[in-house]
């Protein structure tokens, strides 16, 4: 039968290898920090660029609906929008993009050229009410580095049925950036001064 002086030594034993496996754990963890990671994290998805030149392909495709407001009437129509060049001076990292753009480095703060095929209600006559568009904007974050809150002001050129002209126009976005309402005021656009976008973009 123990003594109690043999349990305290055989206690002490016991805490002391637990004291030094605790301590080797933490030397191992801190020598190989990638180790625990690959243990428990699994590896990022990967796509292919076929795959990734569809997903965005698709989502170019999905427009945003148009509130037409004119002289004297009010309708409807479709927006949609490519951006052949950001400059994002929100980002560190690949500030120049082309095409796919990540909401982050837009919403940021940026510098985007664009161009905005749409169709809008309401033309004067029989004219189409196709219009198209060529312009640039300034994003600018208000809240979250912009993934909360963000504005923008910007300015293009419109071709329509009856000539061209200028347009001006300011928006704010929500939702890091994925959707926004934009005002656009042009006013030589007979009927269609004012067309608000409800924005739904990904890319």
């Amino acid at each position: 039968m123990s003594t109690p002086a043999q349990k305290r030594g055989i206690v002490g034993a016991m805490r002391a290898r637990l004291f030094q496996m605790a301590i080797a754990g933490a030397i191992a963890t801190m020598t190989f920090p990638g180790f625990a990671a690959e243990k428990d994290e699994p590896p990022p998805p990967r796509t292919d660029p076929l795959s990734s030149a569809i997903v965005w392909t698709v989502a170019q495709l999905v427009p945003s609906p148009l509130l037409v407001l004119g002289s004297d009437r009010a309708g409807a129509g479709v927006r949609w929008q490519i951006a052949p060049f950001v400059y994002s001076f929100g980002v560190a990292e690949h500030p120049v993009r082309a095409f796919v753009v990540d909401p982050v480095a837009r919403h940021s703060g940026a510098i985007e050229l664009y161009a905005s095929p749409e169709w809008a209600c309401c033309a004067p006559g029989d004219a189409t009410g196709w219009i198209a568009r060529a312009g640039g904007r300034l994003y600018l974050p208000i809240i979250g580095r912009g993934e909360t809150l963000s504005w923008s002001l910007g300015g293009s050129y419109y071709r329509a049925a009856g000539g061209g002209g200028g347009s001006i126009e300011t928006g704010a976005y929500f939702l890091f950036g994925t959707m926004g309402v934009t005002v656009t005021v042009s006013p030589e656009l007979v009927q269609r001064e004012i067309i608000t976008a409800f924005n739904l973009r990904y890319f």
